[in-house]
């Protein structure tokens, strides 16, 4: 399975359980979870400081995971903008890590695509879509969505992907198509 690396780039997480539910749940699907050092810290509404944050993104891109998963959406990606690593995350992109997130991540994903060039992916975060209650679990659909894209398949999401190395100059993802569009 993938090599994943969660991280807070927006709110914080106010619902552990659910933190803690998420990473079992993917350790127990066979994926290597890495939690950012400062995950689970907070600053009033915010996963930390805007520097602590900054440098959460920092360490994700350096990791060297296969993917990055953000912990929540929320608010407060927006003040981060104009600082992030963009070249640090555009090399990471090169090869091979898909970042993934929805919600306040939006923004991360058309500043990354505006400034590198580079696809990322909305999709799931920890706690909303892998760290649900018991009652209910985890969709079934989001999960293998998911997991199409870590092998490059895509097929979950409508369309066949190429090795991530082939979409530099020729970008093949939904999100670049709206962009176009914008």
């Amino acid at each position: 399975m993938s090599d994943l690396y969660i991280y807070s780039p927006s709110g914080a997480v106010r619902d552990r359980a659910a933190f803690k539910r998420g990473l079992a749940f993917l350790k127990r699907a066979g994926h290597t979870v890495r939690v950012d050092p400062a995950a689970l810290n907070s600053d009033t509404r915010f996963a930390g400081t805007d520097l602590e944050r900054l440098e959460a993104i920092e360490r994700a891109a350096r990791s060297g995971a296969d993917a990055t998963l953000i912990s929540r959406g929320g608010y407060g990606l927006t003040r981060l903008l104009p600082n992030l690593p963009y070249t640090a995350i555009r090399q990471s992109i090169d090869r091979g890590m898909h970042w993934f997130g929805f919600s306040d991540f939006t923004a991360f994903q058309l500043a990354v695509l505006a400034r590198t060039g580079r696809v990322t992916w909305a999709g799931p975060a920890l706690c909303d879509s892998f760290g649900v209650n018991a009652d209910s679990g985890v969709d079934d659909i989001t999960y293998d969505c998911f997991n199409d894209v870590l092998s490059e398949q895509g097929e979950g999401t409508g369309w066949r992907m190429g090795r991530s190395e082939e979409h530099t100059s020729e970008l093949q993802s939904p999100m670049y198509l709206v962009c176009r569009l914008l």
